[in-house]
């Protein structure tokens, strides 16, 4: 691999990142937040949803993974039609098929039909993730992409706070036309994707060349300086064995795996632990647990400007990963509600403070041909833990009587992950060149990766 100096005209750079953020980024800001708010609303109706469907904490913690069985099998194939057909006419295929199948959520009748539909959400709806972060690396240089990657990633916790609110409020209408309250959380949830698809159909160009937003010198900026392209060969089957034989890749997937298997058990059993701890009903917890993903967009945004301003990554992936760890311990081991809340929210913040970044690298080391795969690979791999994690947070709750156990093998696994991502990310720093200097829109130079 090899790199070349690329020169800056920041008042272009500036101009293209402004448009970018205006015409793009909402709009996959919003298809990440109704992917999040459909995947994760689970969590919320745990109770009543349980209750109706006969389902214990194991039970329901194993249908929250199968989720993440078709979203592990899809992944992959999703993004090279992606790379193949482009951004629009795919993401918009796959919010539709999602919104569906939410919808068709509300008329289960027993576990098995529960799991069954999970599996087709996680069909459904993989490659959207991977897929618009593919896409956002057509329209920016390496160096800017943490920054709008945070935009783009700020859907998520604000999706969980607002989901939280949201649903617990939806759970309201219980009873309304003899249907139960979470029914009508996947008909009401389930329909914004499917006209949120409409949307990235007429308004989302394929490509910065399709754009007519961005003038000829924008264009020409951006063939220049963007490392990767809408025909770079991405959909060609010969990319998926070129990816599969690379052990950096599946390094960057078990890290990614070990990032999010405690932050897949926090999301699911949030309320459930909220309610726990501060005896409340479903309602409450929900809105009570809409704190931890607040704290968390403050905090991811404040990591990501620090990365910006010192172009130093390492430590700052690594200390909130340990951060998240001890927190979660501290939450766990405290006894006091507020305490265990505080410690909960740290954990979060430790988590979303890591991923923008953590994106950001596997676009740099795996720009061009590979990307595709290499971007599906790294997040299939990594929600894996989404099936994983919340079934061993469900089956010690079941064994003990008490969340507590399974929240402290989670810190185990977080304090896992700052162990990889200090490896990781100093090997991605020697590979590359590393960051430092090349965030900065005033910068006037930053290698370019080949290959």
């Amino acid at each position: 691999m090899t790199t070349t100096p690329v020169a800056v005209d920041s008042g272009i750079e500036a101009r293209v990142y402004r448009k970018v953020a205006l015409k793009v980024l909402p709009i996959l800001m919003l298809g990440m937040f109704v992917s999040y708010i459909d995947r994760a609303n689970l969590g919320v109706i745990a109770g009543p949803l349980s209750r109706d469907l006969g389902l214990t904490a194991a039970t329901f913690g194993l249908a929250a993974g199968f989720f993440y069985i078709g979203y592990l099998l899809f992944e992959i194939p999703s993004n090279m039609f992606l790379a193949k057909v482009g951004a629009r006419i795919w993401l918009a295929r796959i919010m539709v098929t999602w919104g569906i199948v939410t919808v068709a959520m509300a008329w289960m009748q027993n576990d098995i039909a529960l799991y069954t539909m999970r599996f087709l959400l996680g069909l459904a709806e993989a490659g959207f993730t991977p897929g618009a972060i593919l896409f956002l690396a057509l329209w920016l240089p390496a160096r800017l992409l943490p920054k709008a990657m945070s935009w783009f990633n700020l859907a998520v916790p604000v999706a969980l706070a607002t989901g939280s609110v949201v649903t617990s409020s939806i759970l309201l209408l219980d009873g309304l036309g003899g249907i139960a309250g979470w029914r009508w959380v996947f008909v009401l949830e389930g329909l914004p994707a499917v006209i949120l698809a409409v949307v990235f159909f007429f308004v989302l160009p394929s490509s910065p060349d399709k754009a007519s937003w961005l003038d000829e010198d924008e264009k020409a900026y951006l063939a220049k300086n963007v490392t990767q392209r809408a025909d770079a060969g991405a959909h060609e089957l010969k990319q998926l064995p070129a990816a599969l034989r690379r052990p950096s890749l599946w390094a960057f997937a078990i890290t990614y795996f070990f990032i999010l298997i405690g932050f897949w058990s926090i999301t699911y059993f949030l309320p459930s632990i909220v309610k726990e701890q501060f005896k409340l009903d479903v309602v409450a917890s929900g809105f009570i647990s809409a704190i931890p993903w607040a704290i968390s967009a403050i905090v991811m945004f404040a990591i990501v400007r620090s990365i910006s301003r010192t172009g130093e990554r390492r430590w700052h992936l690594t200390v909130p990963m340990i951060a998240a760890a001890l927190g979660l311990l501290f939450g766990v081991l405290s006894g006091n509600p507020f305490l265990s809340l505080l410690g909960v929210s740290i954990a979060a913040a430790g988590f979303f403070a890591v991923l923008s970044t953590f994106h950001a690298t596997v676009v740099q080391v795996y720009a061009g041909a590979l990307a595709a795969v290499s971007i599906a690979l790294v997040n299939s791999v990594g929600n894996l833990s989404g099936l994983v994690g919340p079934y061993i947070q469900g089956w010690l709750t079941d064994l003990t009587g008490s969340t507590s156990t399974g929240l402290l093998v989670m810190s185990g696994f977080f304090a896992l992950a700052a162990v990889f991502v200090y490896i990781l990310i100093g090997w991605a720093d020697r590979k590359t060149g590393g960051l430092r200097g090349t965030l900065n829109i005033e910068t006037p130079t930053f290698p370019r990766t080949e290959g």
